[in-house]
């Protein structure tokens, strides 16, 4: 009976299960990696002492390279959350809350890289200060901040305090439970448990790219003076839709409110050229 199962889960995206040591690994995380997790059938609906939650990975290895063929092959902030909040191994009390840490495997530099970017894809701003700066009434910077706290358990924590990370080199270390992990060149790598081992290549071929979840039709819009196309009304978690996000026109000009996961597969899917954008407007900090 084999210890190691690996799966494809899209190009360049792989799930190694080893279930006797309790480790389910995403190895490289593009834009919405959790919604071809969903896909493939390796994060499902769990029940347990009468709460739901899904199952999912607890570690995630990351891509030695930020970019691959013009997309971002590091975007680790929707599997962390997903860990967090809808596996529960953050909230009080929840069966899954085992006190283990989700686990960030890779390169220090893309390690730190993925903190950071976590940091604020969880908190948004993080201080009165940051809020006051938006030029919101005293009362909503109240509001907002109490919020905030609600939501972070009493305190606003840095990533460190919420994930365990480990430098992945040459050399085969332990992860944990008896699994061991090295680079073997760039991208590639191998997993040992007892006698078996497992290699995964991250590396995207030439010309290929990390494919889209959904499927979009294809449009030609029309150019207006004034208009706004609601380009996305999903979320993270939407299977189906891209997350929330509007295309403005105005003055023959084009900017977009939010430019999230699959941006160029969206503006494609609108007949919009990428070089035809003349701005964006941010509402929050995410992918």
């Amino acid at each position: 009976m084999e210890k190691i199962k690996k799966l494809e889960v899209i190009e360049g995206v792989y799930w190694i299960e080893i279930p006797e040591a309790e480790l389910y690994i995403l190895c490289a995380c593009p834009a919405d990696a959790v919604k071809h997790m969903m896909q493939r059938g390796v994060i499902v609906a769990r029940e347990r002492d009468g709460v739901r939650f899904e199952s999912g990975p607890n570690v995630v290895l990351l891509s030695d390279v930020m970019l691959q063929n013009g997309y971002f092959s590091n975007l680790a902030e929707f599997p962390v959350l997903q860990m967090l909040y809808r596996q529960g191994m953050i909230l009080p009390g929840h069966p899954n809350n085992l006190g283990v840490k989700p686990l960030l495997l890779g390169s220090a530099k893309q390690i730190q890289a993925q903190l950071e970017y976590i940091y604020r894809g969880n908190y948004g701003l993080i201080s009165r200060e940051e809020v006051e700066a938006t030029g919101v009434a005293p009362e909503v910077v109240e509001e907002v901040m109490q919020m905030k706290y609600k939501f972070a358990f009493g305190a606003i924590r840095k990533s460190e305090d919420l994930l365990d990370a480990q430098v992945v080199t040459a050399e085969a270390e332990e992860i944990r439970n008896g699994v061991t992990v090295r680079r073997t060149d760039l991208n590639r790598f191998e997993f040992s448990y007892g006698d078996e081992q497992v290699t995964v290549d991250l590396n995207l071929k030439r010309g290929a790219n990390y494919r889209s979840p959904y499927p979009l039709g294809f449009h030609n819009i029309t150019r207006q003076y004034f208009a706004v196309i609601h380009s996305g009304q999903g979320d993270g978690w939407d299977l189906n839709r891209p997350s929330m996000s509007s295309v403005l026109m105005y003055q023959g000009k084009i900017y977009l409110v939010d430019a999230g996961a699959n941006l160029s597969y969206c503006l494609m899917a609108l007949g919009i050229g990428v070089n035809e954008i003349e701005g964006i407007f941010q509402t929050h900090s995410h992918d």
